[in-house]
C-alpha cells in the first residue's frame, strides 16, 4: 500500500504578500453597495505581483503532488499559519476577518479537485495570526466541508499522524532553521534528539518523522540513536516546511535582512509501513536589487 502525505504551511491568507488562489470570491462592502441602491455583490480580488509568483509556485507543487502521487491515496496536512491574523492589520487585501478565511479556504480548493484526496487536517498556528486559539482553522474546516460536506477534513493544535504504522509529528512551532551558515541544522539535531530521546524513556515509539513550519524556509535533518544492542536502535527525520508568503519589511527585520525568499512544500511517501521517500518542492529567491553604479 503507498501513501502520499502532503505538508505545507504559512500561507498567510488575507496579505497581499501572500498566496491567494486567483478564483477568490469576496464580498463588496455592504454600505457602499447601499449607497448605489443595490445589494453587495461578488467580486474575484486583484493578484498582486508577488501573489502571482506564489501562485504559480503553488500550482507547480500541487501538479508535481498530483504525479508523485499518481492515484494513490493523498493526504493534506497544513501546518499552521492559515491565515494573517489582526495583529498587524497592514497590507491586508480586504480588513476583514471573513475575507481572510474565505482566502483560505480558496487556497486548499484546488487540492479537493483531487480525486485521490483522502483527508484534509489543519494545525493551529501562532495566535496573533489565527484570531486566537485556533479561530481561523477551525473556520476554514467548516467552510471546507460546506464545499464538500463528505470531506474528512479536521483542525487540531499538534498531531501525531499513524500512516501505516510511519508515525509522523506535526506542530507549527519549533526550533530554528540556524542564523548561521555553518551552524544550521544544529538546532533541529538537538531538537530532534532530545523529542527522541524523552519518547524513548516514556517507553514509546519515537515518530518517525517530525515536521515543523513558522520560520519560512525549508531545513531537514535525520538523527539515529542507539542504545546497547543491534536491536535498540531508532532512526527520525526532521522537517521545517517552506511558507507561501513574501517578507514583509517586519520579517526583513526579525531576519536580520535575510534576503532569499523560500517557497514550497514537503511530500512524504509512505510504501508498506515505511518512510520511502521525502520530496520537497520548493525553491529560493533572491529578493536584493542589484544596480551597477
Amino acid at each position: 500500500m503507498r501513501k502520499i502525505v502532503v505538508i505545507l504551511s504559512d500561507t498567510h491568507a488575507g496579505h497581499k504578500l501572500a498566496l491567494m488562489n486567483p478564483a477568490t470570491v469576496l464580498w463588496e462592502d455592504a454600505i457602499g453597495a447601499a449607497m448605489q441602491g443595490r445589494d453587495p455583490a461578488p467580486y474575484h480580488p486583484s493578484l498582486t505581483i508577488s501573489q502571482r509568483w506564489l501562485w504559480d509556485c503553488y500550482q507547480e507543487d500541487l501538479c508535481n503532488v498530483a504525479a508523485l502521487a499518481d492515484g494513490d491515496p493523498l493526504y493534506v496536512i497544513h501546518n499552521g499559519d492559515i491565515t494573517w491574523g489582526s495583529k498587524y492589520p497592514n497590507n491586508l487585501v480586504d480588513d476583514t476577518e471573513a475575507a481572510q478565511v474565505e482566502i483560505a479556504r480558496w487556497n486548499l480548493q484546488p487540492w479537493l479537485e483531487l480525486e485521490n484526496l483522502q483527508a484534509v487536517r489543519i494545525i493551529h498556528g501562532t495566535e496573533s495570526h489565527e484570531f486566537g486559539r485556533g479561530s481561523a482553522a477551525r473556520l476554514v474546516v467548516s467552510g471546507l466541508n460546506a464545499w464538500e460536506p463528505n470531506l474528512d477534513a479536521t483542525e487540531l493544535r499538534h498531531g501525531l499522524f499513524d500512516v501505516d504504522g510511519v508515525k509522523i509529528d506535526c506542530a507549527h512551532h519549533g526550533p530554528t532553521t540556524g542564523i548561521r551558515n555553518w551552524t544550521q541544522g544544529n538546532q533541529l539535531r538537538y531538537y530532534l534528539r532530545s523529542l527522541m530521546l524523552d519518547e524513548i524513556i516514556a517507553g514509546r515509539m519515537p515518530p518517525r518523522v517530525v515536521v515543523r513550519s513558522h520560520f519560512h524556509d525549508f531545513a531537514h535533518e535525520w538523527v539515529e540513536v542507539r542504545g546497547q544492542s543491534p536491536d535498540a536502535c531508532w532512526e527520525a527525520d526532521i522537517l521545517v516546511t517552506p511558507a507561501y508568503a513574501m517578507m514583509t519589511h517586519y520579517a526583513t527585520q526579525a531576519t536580520r535582512s535575510a534576503y532569499l525568499q523560500a517557497a514550497g512544500l514537503v511530500a512524504l511517501e509512505i510504501v508498506d509501513g515505511e518512510l520511502a521517500g521525502i520530496h520537497p518542492f520548493w525553491r529560493r529567491m533572491d529578493l536584493r536589487t542589484e544596480e551597477r553604479l
